[in-house]
């Protein structure tokens, strides 16, 4: 969100909701400086919208925190955090996708998507799905360990994601490349419902929807040239991508 910047009859300028708590930090910007948005209805000061800055931890103190408990620290915000680069998130998604291709082929071959697809070519649309069931029906039910391998494989990569998105907000891939979810805002640990139902399930529901869901997976993906790099299901599930420490 923009806010517009006042310090008594000088305006500073429109920031938004990252820089101020970064502003806030460093002494650009203080409690007692007015803020508006579109949202308010009169000027308030800062310290009404963005939590006061906390004092420096000394040396000492940094020592003591494991760098765990310090980066779920209830009291990080955005700007103490800094946001995975573009580049990094795509990599994250290709190594995730990666690590599933060796047991999607595998699984391909064993239900001959190959065969069914020249098969039925000039199938009417609309009759496919109905092939297609009853098509991996008599594969599975002629050979039923054909699938079991890359269905285990499958099943094991989805299980170590979920345990890694759950208590680390991180996938197989974003750990390798080094960075990982948080709540926005906040800056804590995002949790199942974060990241299992509204970042993934929600998001993967409303882009299989008929007619619209390729235009809402085209806006997730253009949502990361957002000045905060929050995608659509970002936004959904009130998450941000930061580095890890």
């Amino acid at each position: 969100m923009t806010y517009h910047i006042a310090r008594g009859d000088e305006k500073l300028g429109e920031f938004n909701d990252l820089d101020i708590s970064a502003g806030l930090r460093d002494g650009t910007f203080q409690p007692t400086d007015l803020c508006w948005a579109a949202n308010m209805t009169e000027w308030e000061p800062l310290s009404t919208q963005f939590q006061p800055p906390e004092p420096k931890p000394s040396v000492a103190e940094k020592a003591a925190s494991s760098t765990e408990e310090v980066y779920w620290s209830t009291t990080a915000r955005p700007g103490d955090l800094e946001l995975a680069t573009r580049i990094q998130r795509v990599l994250a998604w290709l190594v995730d996708w990666i690590t599933l291709l060796p047991a999607l082929i595998m699984l391909s071959q064993a239900l001959h998507f190959e065969e069914f697809a020249l098969k039925h070519q000039d199938s009417p649309r609309d009759q496919l799905p109905v092939e297609f069931q009853r098509h991996i029906e008599k594969v599975v039910a002629e050979n039923p360990d054909s699938v079991l391998v890359p269905d285990l494989i499958l099943m094991g990569i989805f299980l170590v994601n979920m345990v890694l998105l759950i208590r680390r907000g991180q996938t197989f891939g974003k750990w390798l490349i080094g960075i990982r979810i948080v709540k926005f805002q906040s800056g804590q640990k995002p949790g199942f419902v974060s990241v299992i139902l509204l970042r993934t399930l929600v998001m993967g529901i409303l882009t299989c929807l008929p007619y619209v869901g390729l235009g809402l997976y085209i806006v997730d993906l253009f949502g990361i040239f957002r000045h905060d790099r929050r995608c659509l299901h970002d936004m959904i599930a009130d998450t941000m991508v930061i580095k890890s420490r």
